[in-house]
């Protein structure tokens, strides 16, 4: 096969033959690795020419795309591909809008004759008349003895912002210490600290992915579903069928005493006495209207997979999480932005989404990144990655499912590496992620979903956009009311003539994230022996490093003493206050401040490659301590202080030249 026609096939299968890298320098597949992307989208033993040939004229002959996006008010208008003979029979259409109304009418042969082409299979955009309310709706079109139809998004041009501006913290539930949970935390404890957060005047509790997952699998960014609850983070004590005597005391006092999340054990006693509890349970008609909207598969599901009969274990748990999570998320709203939930970027390749949505989802390949500046070998995140040509013929119906699941409950959405929206680095099985390549997505397609969703609902979305981003994606965000995410540790620059940039308005605001250091961790560079450990880094490396980060000391120091917020002489507490008032002054519509931080926690709670390190460091502090310390209450008002202070980006950006001046 030629070289042109395999570039041209690549583009068919939405393959991206070049990439820039982390440094800025671009990367050329090689033929040899061309060659192996374009199997991997195609079926097992076919021939590359042949498929080139299919393809070519099966795009040739598609009347229509399947999938057609109307942002905001615009008239819906619809590229066709049309032959000659169709153009002589003139186009009936009929549009089915979601809420069952029946539009229909008639494009007569010659009308708008100046659009219309004579060559075969020619384009030509029709415009179907009368506004066209937001929703899903179908477009049917017969024109000759062909048809075909369109599934049509119509969203909203722009995602609801916040509208205020707002500060919040940062919890892993499961790390949340208290004198009531059972080793980790739950969503009683999550209501707990966002009542406490609440009385310092801040709206929002933000936390990691909530999501169903396999008993021995501990990270939030692999769950089983992106569709059903952690029956983990339920409270059994808050549910009728609860009695006192089914909790094992002596069990209970170890989950609580012990120093990290010991998850094996806390699920057990939690399902232990779940299943009890279940055998009490009386089904009733709105647990029947629950579970035949989905939950019944996923509890058979779970049981094939335990090999037991636990379907009415799972249906009894997802019944009461789902009332649990209505109940945290109504009262999050009430008393704030409403709650701040995490939408990962896939699922575990043996879970429920997996085998449900089979289809969606491409073989043979895994999820990852590049190689990088910080990890030299790229990434393998180990999920599958979806099929771009069948998620459009299935009318996107897993990711539409999955956003409305969380945004039907968030106040505020992140979307975790908002980029998949737009192209995922697929690894073929059995390659480094070196071999691997860049798949494109239907990312107008993806964001009106996104955006439509998110406006049914009143919830603003947060993009994950950290790394390497090219500028179209930040561009698409800012386009669609998308906020961007602002980390300190991402944007200082000390050779920058500013050590520290201004945060977007629509934009989260934070010093870390949580697969980031924390605050004291990178000041003492304690990151910079975690990769000296894990051989991403040599001696020479790690010393340039530390002389980086020495240098960044410095810059972000004299940034503070010049913008009034720190003293000669300040120590790592004063620092870390210093940087969080330098935040909540700025623009950013939310500043989140990590709870870690404020008591100096140097240990991360993610260490990317570092299972025995990830995901199961408990809170130094309980809630009860930490609403006593008096130290961190006076931070956190000064944040509300400061907060509440603001009253527009150039007013506030006047206010940090003249300090810097010397005029207050």
């Amino acid at each position: 096969m030629r070289i042109g026609q395999l570039r041209e096939l690549a583009r068919f299968l939405s393959i991206q033959i070049a990439y820039e890298d982390a440094s800025g320098k671009k990367q050329n597949l090689s033929a040899e690795s061309l060659t192996a992307a374009v199997k991997t989208r195609l079926p097992p033993g076919a021939d590359p020419s042949e498929a080139w040939q299919e393809r070519k004229r099966s795009l040739d002959e598609r009347m229509v795309e399947p999938v057609t996006v109307v942002w905001g008010k615009r008239p819906l208008r619809v590229p066709l591909r049309l032959s000659r003979g169709s153009v002589d029979a003139g186009l009936e259409w009929t549009l089915q809008l979601e809420d069952g109304e029946v539009r229909s009418g008639r494009i007569a042969p010659g009308e708008s004759a100046a659009e219309w082409s004579e060559e075969a299979f020619a384009g030509k955009t029709i415009q179907i008349a009368g506004a066209v309310p937001h929703g899903y709706h179908v477009l049917k079109l017969v024109t000759g003895d062909r048809s075909a139809e369109t599934f049509v998004i119509a969203a909203p041009s722009r995602a609801p912002s916040l509208g205020r501006r707002e500060w919040g913290v940062f919890l892993p539930l499961y790390a949340a210490r208290t004198a009531r949970n059972w080793g980790a935390g739950d969503l009683t404890d999550l209501q707990a600290f966002g009542a406490w957060v609440h009385e310092l005047e801040g709206g929002v509790v933000a936390t990691l992915p909530l999501l169903a997952g396999f008993d021995e699998e501990q990270s939030p960014y692999s769950p089983v579903s992106r569709l059903f609850w952690n029956e983990m983070y339920l409270d059994p004590t808050k549910l009728p069928e609860w009695r006192a005597t089914d909790l094992h005391q002596n069990e209970l006092l170890y989950l609580q005493n012990a120093q990290s999340v010991d998850y094996p054990r806390v699920i057990a006693e939690k399902r232990r006495v779940l299943e009890v509890m279940s055998r009490r349970f009386t089904m009733d008609d709105e647990f029947q209207r629950y579970a035949r909207q989905g939950a019944y598969g996923y509890a058979h599901f779970r049981a094939a997979q335990e090999e037991k009969d636990s379907a009415s274990y799972h249906l009894y748990v997802q019944y009461r999480m789902s009332q649990q999570m209505r109940e945290t998320a109504d009262g999050a709203r009430k008393s704030g932005a409403g709650l701040y939930l995490d939408f990962p970027l896939g699922v575990n390749p043996a879970g429920f989404d997996a085998w449900k949505y089979a289809r969606s989802f491409a073989k043979g390949v895994s999820v990852g990144a590049p190689p990088d500046l910080f990890f030299t070998k790229g990434q393998s995140w180990g999920f599958l990655p979806p099929d771009p040509d069948t998620i459009r013929a299935q009318k996107h119906d897993y990711f539409r499912a999955c956003i409305r699941h969380h945004v039907s409950h968030a106040g505020i959405l992140r979307i975790d590496h908002v980029m998949g929206l737009h192209r995922l680095f697929w690894i073929p099985e059995g390659a480094g992620a070196k071999n691997g390549f860049y798949v494109r997505y239907p990312e107008e397609e993806l964001y009106a979903i996104v955006v439509l969703e998110a406006t049914r609902h009143g919830c603003s979305v947060v993009g994950e956009d950290l790394g390497t981003v090219p500028e179209y994606v930040p561009r698409m965000m800012r386009k669609h009311g998308i906020g961007r995410m602002y980390v300190v540790q991402y944007e200082v620059n000390p050779e920058g003539p500013d050590a520290l940039s201004e945060p977007a308005k629509e934009s989260v605001a934070s010093i870390n994230t949580h697969d980031m250091p924390t605050f004291a961790g990178f000041w003492g560079g304690r990151d910079i022996d975690d990769r000296l450990e894990l051989g991403l880094l040599d001696q020479d490396g790690a010393s340039d490093e530390r002389a980086r980060r020495e240098q960044i000391r410095e810059s972000l120091t004299g940034l503070l003493k010049a913008r009034g917020l720190l003293q000669e002489g300040g120590d790592q507490r004063a620092i870390l206050e210093a940087i969080l008032r330098s935040l909540a002054q700025s623009p950013a519509e939310l500043v989140l401040v990590n709870l870690e931080d404020l008591w100096l926690e140097t240990e991360p709670q993610n260490v990317p490659g570092v299972p025995d390190r990830s995901w199961k460091q408990k809170f130094r502090l309980s809630l009860e301590q930490l609403r006593k310390d008096a130290g961190i209450e006076r931070v956190l008002r000064r944040v509300n202080e400061e907060r509440k202070g603001v009253d527009g980006s150039q007013t506030q950006k006047k206010k940090r030249r003249d300090a810097a001046r010397g005029d207050e």
